[in-house]
């Protein structure tokens, strides 16, 4: 099991709940291992902020997205 470290047990509402998608995400099948390494990479930089850990990670998804189109359509 995977743990979401650096969240204090006086976290906002909000926290709480992207430290559940955090952890379903990190626990799930459906990201490439690649992927949740670069998660728990912006989880560590953002401990007291999951939040923009994964803001961060949507925008870094979306740009590989963008990426590989911009391959395919070559």
């Amino acid at each position: 099991m995977t743990q979401v470290t650096g969240l204090r047990p006086d976290d906002s509402v909000l926290a709480g709940q992207v430290r559940a998608i955090l952890h379903e995400v990190l626990e799930g099948s459906s990201l490439p291992e690649s992927a949740k390494d670069r998660l728990r990479l912006l989880i560590a930089q953002h401990p007291d902020h999951p939040e923009r850990a994964l803001v961060e990670h949507f925008h870094a998804l979306r740009r590989d997205a963008a990426a590989e189109a911009e391959l395919v359509s070559a």
